[in-house]
């Protein structure tokens, strides 16, 4: 580089031994590169192969990565096996009363990684919920009214508006036979 000059307020050139090549974005900024003897230029590329699914962030809330134990659908409470991966909790499952980790926010193939929401705004146009809390049912199910075959009652969250789940799980109580 043998000198360096200023020619528009928004463009600077660096010129050397060869002619540069300046690729330029109208008064905001320039790139000065040399190019090479052949240069091709590519403008229209394909799709690649999707990336790993990246780590779960929900907004206000908390979530993890765990590996689904068996497949999964989305949106279903899940309990971990053994610390290490999840199935669907269950209220007929007495086992799940201190273990159901939360929510799935995707589907997910057994042995796949599954990201389980904690706790936060869970939005999904497939729901209809009334004011209230949610409970969890049988196989993960979400409801707002107990099975009759519920042997804990375990409060999730609360509806928001019909579409909006706000996840704050409670303390299961185990329910007696009458």
């Amino acid at each position: 580089m043998t000198e360096t000059e200023q020619i528009e307020p928004w463009a600077v050139v660096i010129e050397g031994d060869d002619q540069p090549l300046v690729l330029e974005h109208i008064n905001e900024y320039a790139v000065t590169v040399y190019a090479p003897t052949e240069l091709v230029i590519v403008t229209l590329g394909e799709q690649g192969p999707p990336g790993p699914q990246g780590i779960p962030g929900p907004s206000g809330g908390s979530a993890l990565q765990k590996v689904a134990a068996v497949p999964l659908s989305g949106h279903r409470m899940v309990f971990s096996t053994e610390g290490l991966a999840v199935d669907y909790a269950d209220c007929g499952n007495l086992a799940n009363r201190a273990n159901t980790l939360g929510m799935t926010l995707g589907a997910a193939d057994a042995g796949a990684q599954v990201n389980v929401q904690r706790s936060g705004e869970v939005i999904h146009s497939g729901w209809s919920w009334t004011d209230g809390p949610v409970f969890l049912g049988h196989e993960g199910s979400l409801t707002q009214s107990l099975p009759p075959t519920a042997l804990f009652s375990l409060i999730v969250g609360f509806a928001m508006n019909p579409t909006t789940l706000f996840l704050d799980q409670g303390v299961a109580i185990t329910l007696e036979a009458l």
